[in-house]
């Protein structure tokens, strides 16, 4: 059972960004984007566009039409991640590409009002990013362009393949060394900060890309050596803070401004430091930090109590919510008990799972039982969250996640304690939450018919008001417009694939049926829209 106590600890600032280095394979990003944000950026992308044979189509959405782009490919194989349309509702333009031989490829635009008029943006190109103005970052040939108004304009040019990221804003970019090689721990190199519409070009120095974050707007660039935390301003490194082992926070740290981390000379402390100079001790029986979230003001982790056992500890506005007791310490065990933590959107519970204790566990935020722990299931021996696939505009009391249950070799899939169901198969199946305050229902795969991890084969399904609607079997992928929104209505799956022949059949959902639309489909080339690089959070 848990123990519950109080105490008071400083307030904790804390923002959910993400930082890591990524390949960036959707439509929306890992620091996740508002449902209102989701759409805006696929409001102009109300068609698919799909390899068959070595031509590239275009699928409409509305009217089920299909258009022949023409010659796409010099090998035969399926681009996956390209940036097709402008994340905004104003400009008609996309993206479209032909001699691509698995590397480069011949860039084009068009509108989707005359698709097949194509004008050519330029050849050999790698990796491109349509804006939301309309204009084009594109590199090639080791040189980044800006492509606007029909003219190339030439931003940076390098000896050595690179990266760019582009902040929110879209108007600087961040040149870094391509992370494909494998720099020392102590390799220094040059990173580029540039303005796109101005050319100004700040160049910082002796930079270690091994250990660095930045926030979405760029306006915080920081990076971590030699036990000191460094931010980049003007052309310099500024020293930030000193003395310290790697920040826990290191995915937030440069957007938070604010760096949770346990001095050098002190292992079992956890001290919370600002850019001012300003430190706090949070913790002097440090174990493992866990999470913290800046919206709501949230910090957990584990310390040691007076009795010698590991508590996890939720802080929020500066107040402890409660100690838990219950997380067990293994003996030689590094992860040891290997929490896992899930705060769906609007939700008034804080989840936490552990592995070693095969329990998940949730901790209410408000009300009148704030602060107090409810154990929701147990006996789980592998557990994944969809905090981040729960789209909710009403208060969201549940969680749902898949659940593998001591004894059995396959997934349940789980809203809080309600099983929606008990055998989803072997393999890890995606699901979503839609709940807009006057509906709510769950969209879903399972795996049952997959026979390996190289086998990409589900059957998606709708859970409404207790009716579990199977909408499409034998499906290799899928691709549509707000397709959780609009309960998978116009979305194109690609089923029945043959793998001795490479193609399958291209169908899509339209009023509650499947109509086959297409046969000898080798697949789609997804939107990339809101990835802006090879490199994004």
């Amino acid at each position: 059972m848990f123990k519950k106590f109080t105490s008071k600890l400083p307030v904790i600032f804390c923002f959910l960004v993400a930082c890591l280095f990524v390949v960036f394979a959707s439509a929306c990003s890992s620091g996740e984007k508002s449902k209102a944000e989701s759409q805006k950026s696929t409001s102009s992308n109300k068609f698919s566009l799909y390899l068959k044979g070595d031509n590239l189509y275009m699928a409409r959405y509305n009217n089920s039409e299909i258009i022949d782009l023409g010659p796409c490919t010099t090998n035969g194989s399926v681009m996956e991640k390209f940036s097709i349309t402008p994340n905004s509702k104003d400009t008609d333009l996309f993206c479209s590409f032909s001699d691509y031989d698995g590397e480069t490829y011949t860039l084009y635009t068009s509108t989707s009002k005359a698709p097949t008029k194509r004008t050519k943006v330029a050849d050999k190109v790698t990796v491109h990013s349509i804006l939301k103005n309309g204009d084009i970052l594109y590199l090639s040939n080791k040189e980044l362009f800006l492509y606007k108004k029909g003219k190339s304009i030439t931003l940076f040019k390098e000896k050595e393949e690179m990266k760019y990221i582009l902040s929110e804003a879209q108007d600087e970019l961040l040149i870094v060394p391509d992370s494909s090689r494998n720099y020392g721990k102590d390799d220094l190199v040059n990173l580029y900060l540039i303005d796109i519409y101005t050319g100004n070009n700040t160049v910082y120095s002796d930079f270690n890309i091994n250990s660095f974050d930045y926030s979405f707007d760029l306006d915080s660039i920081c990076y971590f050596k030699d036990n000191t935390v460094y931010q980049l301003e003007d052309g310099n490194s500024k020293e930030i803070i000193k003395g310290i082992e790697k920040p826990y926070n290191s995915v937030t740290y440069s957007s938070d401004k604010v760096i949770y981390a346990s001095k050098a000379d002190e292992p079992t402390s956890l001290y919370r430091f600002d850019f001012n100079g300003n430190e706090e001790l949070v913790s002097d029986t440090f174990v493992d930090f866990v999470e913290f979230k800046k919206k709501k003001d949230l910090l957990a982790y584990t310390e040691t109590n007076s009795e010698g056992k590991i508590i996890l500890k939720i802080v929020q506005n500066g107040e402890t919510l409660g100690e838990y007791e219950d997380i067990e310490d293994i003996e030689g065990n590094d992860d040891m008990y290997r929490l896992q933590e899930a705060l769906p959107s609007k939700s008034k519970y804080w989840y936490f799972f552990s592995e070693e204790n095969k329990k998940l566990w949730r901790i209410a935020l408000e009300g009148s039982t704030k602060g107090e722990i409810e154990l929701v299931n147990e006996n789980i021996t592998r557990f994944s969250d969809f905090a981040y696939s729960q789209d909710s505009k009403a208060e969201n009391d549940n969680l749902l996640y898949l659940a593998k249950i001591e004894g059995n070799d396959y997934y349940s899939l789980f809203l809080d304690k309600n099983i929606i169901n008990e055998n989803v198969g072997k393999y890890y199946s995606p699901a979503h939450l839609e709940n807009n305050g006057t509906e709510s229902y769950i969209i879903y795969t399972d795996t049952l018919s997959k026979t390996s991890y190289e086998d990409d084969n589900k059957t998606y399904h709708i859970l409404e008001n207790g009716k579990d609607t199977v909408i499409a079997k034998n499906v290799r992928d899928y691709t549509g417009y707000n397709q959780y929104v609009n309960k998978l209505e116009h979305t194109y799956f690609l089923t029945d694939y043959d793998e001795s022949k490479g193609t399958g059949t291209l169908k899509q959902y339209l009023n509650g049926k499947l109509k086959d639309i297409d046969s000898d489909v080798k697949g789609f080339v997804k939107n990339n829209t809101s990835s802006f690089s090879t490199i994004f959070r």
